[in-house]
């Protein structure tokens, strides 16, 4: 009964420390720049499907090169649909099948091939699929043992797909990278007549991959959003609450700081310390991040905190990121 009681206690304790937590989160978007040297200067982006035999049994598989590349440059317009980068009206599908040994010729790439496959679009910047690896497993299996009937089916597709970035103006290589993923569907369910409903067929299978492996790259080349935790400090006084209070309810930063302002040289260490914390915040979310950086390394000398220093390494990153964005906007 004691031991009861203790873990009780204790359970009540958990509660009461986490109601009384100090700090509270927030969910903000951040605009990061692509992983390659993305040149911002760019007239059009072309995505290029260069494997054209799928199976690799010497034939064009005019079908699978269709649904790919069709669910490929949809996946890369909704990733440069979701950044500011770029407007979609400078991307362009290329229809028809181009020869590979045209485009690598004597093992190295050749330009002009590039330029005439650009026509009069005045494309200079390729996104080129140099190969494409499917493969496929199915798994069913019966439990006669289970009532009623349970009929299982299990469905993996893993894809393996080398990509390369050109730069037509530059005349250079961006990116090479070699992309590995796989998809997975499952269903059970009490027919088998239900079962086959459930499963997706293998085109839609093929289409959801394609998309999918297109965007993740896209993700990769293009700059865009991603979404990030903060925190800042809610409690210290009534004066921190009501500045809780206009932000939670009216998003009013602006007020907020006028408040915190006021405490960040009280005598109170940590109640300056929190102050001059939720001031970086306040100005990282306008986009200030030298001022930002300066609060938080304040705050940090006030009172030296973990949470504080890996804040004041995420603004320092971001800083740099803003310059790298610069270039590619």
């Amino acid at each position: 009964m004691k031991k009861i009681y203790n873990v009780l206690i204790g359970i009540m304790l958990s509660i009461l420390f986490l109601a009384c937590e100090p700090l509270t989160s927030i969910r903000i978007e951040t605009l990061v720049p692509a992983s390659i040297e993305f040149p911002g200067n760019f007239n059009k982006l072309i995505f290029v499907n260069a494997d054209t035999d799928i199976n690799n049994d010497g034939i064009i598989d005019t079908s699978l090169y269709n649904i790919i590349t069709s669910e490929m440059s949809l996946g890369f317009l909704n990733a440069i649909n979701s950044t500011s980068s770029i407007d979609s009206s400078k991307f362009l599908f290329i229809k028809g099948f181009p020869t590979r040994e045209k485009l690598y010729a004597h093992d190295t790439i050749s330009w002009s091939y590039l330029k005439k496959l650009t026509g009069n679009t005045n494309a200079d910047l390729f996104v080129i699929l140099d190969s494409i690896k499917l493969t496929m497993d199915n798994e069913s299996s019966v439990d006669y043992m289970s009532y009623p009937t349970e009929y299982y089916h299990l469905r993996q597709m893993s894809v393996n797909i080398h990509w390369s970035v050109f730069d037509l103006v530059e005349k250079k290589r961006l990116d090479q990278y070699n992309y590995k993923d796989t998809l997975f569907w499952e269903s059970v369910e009490y027919s088998e007549a239900q079962l086959k409903r459930k499963i997706p067929s293998l085109e839609k299978c093929l289409r959801e991959m394609s998309f999918f492996s297109a965007l993740d790259y896209a993700n990769r080349i293009l700059p865009g959003w991603q979404q990030e935790n903060r925190y800042y400090f809610q409690l210290g006084n009534k004066d921190f609450k009501q500045a809780a209070m206009l932000i939670t309810q009216q998003s009013d930063w602006n007020s907020a700081s006028q408040i915190w302002i006021n405490y960040v040289d009280n005598y109170d260490r940590e109640l300056a310390s929190r102050a001059c914390f939720n001031l970086a915040l306040a100005n990282e979310l306008k986009g200030n991040f030298e001022i930002a950086i300066k609060w938080a390394e304040q705050s940090n000398k006030i009172k030296n905190k973990t949470k504080t220093r890996y804040y004041i390494s995420m603004l320092k990153t971001r800083e740099k990121n803003l310059k790298k964005l610069q270039e590619q906007l």
